[in-house]
């Protein structure tokens, strides 16, 4: 909700921060300073919508905004992320158009707002140099956004291709891992069965140790059955939910649980190991949701803890922790200790393609699928914090009912 404050603190000379006012004379910042209505928001709170028609413009003076557009087809696609000294919805002073996306603030975020009767006030008391300048920044402003929504687009439609791709490899991968897994309780249970056999073949009474001998053969089987079906039980919920998007009612302790168990299957290969820390009371595990986004976001951190924070199966541990906060969200955080994330590549890891492990089979999708995974499909929040030699940490939050 708008909450609009006095205007007599605002220095113009911020307005030149402004590509949009660069060109505007100390008169016009001025005014513009001593009249525009300045309002906050708190984060997360809806700007606008698609749809929505108004005449005012946006100057971001502090905070942040997230701009999103739902196609033809009903997919959200995120269009770009602004901050501090950007402008937004600038159509609008001069066209009668609705709104072409969704502004969402992404911080507590503090607005300048002009409206289309003060702009064009302003215009009409400038000369036809100034008015010329106005719409020739207005004009470059709108081929931006137009260049920036079709790359967006494009990026779009080839990560949900590469989503596709990289959904595939995992299961490849859980699937390899799994059968490698199972091999060793079956083989534990093929030596037992022999056991028995040979002490069952010799045609003599059952002897106290021979009795022994065979309890524990059947033990070794009944353990060894009980592990080779509960890997393939947690692959069979894990696989279908990857190839459906099926909400449902669900325990997320045993979703994350589960993941884990498949996941570590590969992971030991390399002496990476999962610890979870379910800081969760039997109350507040229901989840209404999606299996499969879930398993694919914390696949993704997994394996990419593999890849970079421990590389060369140097090896090392990767903490998982599961609370809930706020009443009704989740939060998961994924933390290792290995090698981090340089200052410099920290603003463009969710960027699709990018990569610095391309040598070593990286992609540059793990993380950028897992963003869109998150603040598409499960309509949450997704942050991470690095430092070189110190580890990364991702954390996800989430609502226990994830909206349809």
């Amino acid at each position: 909700m708008f909450m609009v404050q006095k205007q007599h603190t605002l220095d113009p000379e911020i307005l030149r921060k402004f590509s949009f006012f660069a060109s505007f004379s100390k008169v016009q910042l001025e005014e513009i300073a001593a009249t525009a209505p300045k309002v906050s928001l708190k984060k997360n709170t809806i700007v606008f919508r698609q749809g929505d028609r108004s005449k005012i413009m946006y100057l971001i003076l502090k905070g942040g905004v997230k701009i999103e557009r739902e196609d033809i087809e009903g997919e959200t696609i995120n269009i770009v992320e602004l901050s501090e000294h950007r402008v937004f919805g600038e159509l609008a002073l001069f066209s009668e158009e609705p709104r072409q996306a969704t502004v969402t603030t992404t911080h507590d975020t503090e607005f300048l707002t002009i409206d289309r009767d003060m702009m064009m006030d302003i215009i009409r008391r400038s000369n036809a140099e100034e008015i010329l300048e106005i719409f020739s920044i207005l004009s470059e402003q709108t081929r931006a956004a137009n260049d920036r929504d079709f790359q967006q687009v494009l990026a779009g439609r080839t990560l949900a291709g590469q989503m596709e791709v990289e959904k595939q490899r995992a299961l490849t991968q859980m699937v390899a891992g799994v059968a490698h897994e199972i091999n060793t309780p079956l083989g534990i249970i093929n030596t037992a069965v022999s056991i028995m056999a040979r002490e069952l073949a010799v045609p003599t009474e059952i002897t106290t140790q021979r009795a022994a001998d065979i309890a524990e053969s059947l033990e070794l089987i009944r353990r060894n059955v009980e592990r080779a079906d509960q890997l393939v039980q947690d692959f069979k919920k894990v696989s279908i939910s990857q190839l459906t998007a099926e909400r449902e009612t669900l325990d997320i302790s045993e979703v994350v649980k589960e993941t884990i168990s498949l996941i570590s299957v590969s992971l030991k290969r390399s002496n990476i190991f999962v610890k979870l820390h379910d800081n969760l009371k039997p109350d507040q595990k229901k989840w209404i949701g999606y299996r499969g986004f879930l398993s694919q976001i914390l696949i993704n951190f997994l394996s990419n803890a593999e890849r970079y924070a421990y590389p060369h199966d140097v090896g090392g541990t990767v903490s998982i922790y599961l609370d809930l906060i706020e009443d009704d969200r989740y939060r998961i955080i994924v933390r290792d200790h290995g090698r981090g994330i340089s200052q410099e590549n920290m603003p463009r890891i969710f960027e699709p393609f990018f990569t610095t492990g391309r040598a070593v089979g990286g992609s540059g999708l793990g993380l950028a699928i897992a963003h869109n995974l998150v603040t598409n499909a499960l309509k949450g929040e997704i942050d991470v914090k690095s430092k070189p030699r110190k580890g990364t940490e991702f954390s996800v939050i989430f609502r226990q009912v994830i909206p349809d």
